[in-house]
């Protein structure tokens, strides 16, 4: 049986300005499971994007439709990231939520757009990564994050990668979530530059908080893993109240369908790979436990609190032993 309805892909952007319709911009591929492909969109601004994704939500939750929502920026950050932001943590908040509350919080976006103009889609999201290098860094070499465009900037930004490991009074942060390790994807705290993530999961995370505890989806929406757990093998997943369930996707681990902006061709392969494994009752299997990952270990733990994983991720590569 089906899990989902309908699907939407997102291919996200850090971008300062305005753009769409090209390569490196935000695209949207999403269609319901019947249709033969998926129609494709590219917002110039990081707020009619959103706007979009609301839109399709609002109809799945008016039609009682399923669908599941993806984007490629990452859901969480390595294991421990979240006890570094100052007065982040408090109670029995899950860490992955203390990260997105706080991100959702100091990011501002659109700066200098005055009314009834179009979004600017400029950002502060460096001010923010250099407020967090400067809070846990103290007298050591500032990070977590690094590289910026324009060398010097900001002060707490250094140009080139801490030392890894990045050390700081508490303990150590890894570059990469397990799940960054086995997708061969860039460390989440690189700002700039080719293959950079950095700025994607600054500006998206802020979006997703917004869309994902809004009054209108809150009743109907869940983040996987963080909020609903591993699918089991059999038996109704996920819970039958659901209507929008949210996913973190890397494109670059599936091939891109053919097409003159590989963007755009990547959220149309994410949408049919998604629509294809659903209609054989397969999709199931790709929200199940990572293989190699044991129930409860640490690594499971810190995975659905902190972490998150991406939808589709490879599974580990068995390296044959070296000879004797």
């Amino acid at each position: 049986m089906a899990l989902f309805d309908a699907y939407v892909m997102v291919d996200w952007s850090g971008a300062d300005r305005r753009r769409g319709g090209k390569r490196d911009c935000i695209w949207i591929a999403h269609g319901p499971r019947a249709a033969a492909r998926p129609t494709t969109a590219s917002p110039p601004s990081r707020t009619e994007a959103e706007q979009s994704v609301r839109t399709l939500l609002r109809a799945a939750v008016d039609s009682k439709h399923r669908v599941l929502v993806c984007a490629d920026f990452a859901y969480g950050y390595p294991r421990g990231f979240g006890s570094l932001l100052p007065r982040c943590i408090q109670g029995t908040t899950p860490p992955w939520r203390a990260v997105w509350r706080y991100l959702k919080e100091r990011l501002q976006d659109d700066l200098s757009t005055t009314p009834g103009r179009l979004p600017t889609n400029r950002n502060n999201r460096f001010e923010v990564a250099s407020a967090i290098n400067e809070a846990v860094s103290g007298a050591a070499p500032p990070g977590p994050f690094w590289c910026l465009p324009v060398p010097g900037s900001h002060a707490c930004v250094p140009q080139r990668k801490p030392a890894q490991p990045f050390a700081h009074a508490a303990g150590r942060i890894a570059p990469l979530r397990m799940t960054d390790i086995r997708a061969e994807s860039d460390t989440p705290f690189r700002l700039f530059g080719t293959g950079s993530v950095g700025s994607q999961i600054l500006t998206g995370i802020p979006r997703l908080e917004g869309i994902r505890f809004d009054r209108e989806f809150a009743a109907h929406s869940a983040a996987w893993p963080f909020e609903t757990g591993w699918a089991p093998a059999t038996g109704r997943w996920p819970d039958h109240g659901l209507t929008i369930l949210h996913a973190e996707i890397y494109p670059s681990v599936r091939r891109p369908l053919p097409d003159q902006i590989k963007d755009r061709g990547q959220v149309r392969a994410m949408w049919a790979w998604a629509r294809d494994l659903d209609n054989e009752d397969r999709l199931r299997h790709e929200f199940a436990i990572p293989a190699g990952v044991t129930r409860e270990s640490p690594d499971d733990v810190a995975i659905r609190n902190e972490e998150g994983w991406i939808l589709g991720c490879p599974r580990p590569v068995r390296r044959p032993l070296a000879p004797a």
